[in-house]
């Protein structure tokens, strides 16, 4: 009877261990697929995030290249107005003195879908290739597909002329004067506030005044490029 006991108890320790090794495994096992489950959702989100950052660049992308392209500003000159003009000529001491004061309208267009801000710009005027004469444009901004007009008030200096005055001479006893002007306005599109990208918008124009004593511009021709 005793040692029919004792192979009892040795059955029921036996089974116990054995329940608690499959209870330990079991444990084990359910943790194991717990990890799996994480590392598979993880795997899920980062997947999804780095899809995410594709399509957003993707789409900055396509906004850059196709919405946000940056297109050249252009500058045209609308008219040239002689506000006024005196000359006096003395043959005897052959000397010129000549007072010129012109007026350009100048239409900037800003073709982007940001703004255009654009800095102190400056214009000169030449005859036959020498300075005679500037004024300056003022600071501004353009908003996106937008129009500014621009006033730029130019004084001749006389004594400038001094370098070709036969040929000055000449062109005003013929009552055609030739000038040139050259305009050159620095400026920055700027998109969303943060992308930004420098232009210099450049402008020249070709007229000729005559009429005189009563001048007005007979001819002009003006050519505009722009630098990005």
């Amino acid at each position: 009877m005793k040692e029919s006991g004792e192979a009892f108890t040795k059955t029921e320790t036996g089974d116990a261990t054995v329940k608690g090794e499959k209870e330990e495994e079991a444990v084990r096992t359910q943790q194991q697929q717990r990890q799996r489950r994480r590392r598979r959702r993880l795997a899920w989100a980062c997947g999804l995030f780095l899809l995410l950052l594709v399509i957003l660049g993707t789409v900055a992308l396509v906004l850059a290249l196709v919405v946000f392209k940056i297109r050249e500003p252009t500058a045209t000159l609308n008219s040239v107005t002689l506000k006024r003009i005196a000359s006096q000529l003395s043959l005897a001491s052959f000397t010129l003195q000549l007072n010129l004061t012109l007026h350009l309208d100048l239409l900037i267009h800003n073709p982007n879908r940001a703004s255009f801000s654009y800095g102190s710009g400056d214009t000169a005027v030449l005859y036959r290739g020498i300075s005679v004469g500037q004024g300056n444009v003022q600071p501004g901004r353009i908003p996106a597909r937008g129009d500014a007009h621009l006033a730029v008030n130019l004084t001749v200096d006389a004594a400038r002329f001094a370098g070709d005055l036969p040929g000055l001479t000449q062109d005003l006893i013929a009552g055609r004067l030739e000038l040139d002007t050259s305009t050159r306005i620095p400026g920055r599109v700027s998109f969303l506030g943060f992308i930004k990208r420098r232009a210099l918008v450049l402008s020249g124009c070709e007229f000729v005044i005559g009429g005189l004593p009563q001048p007005k511009i007979l001819e002009q021709q003006c050519r505009q490029k722009t630098e990005l």
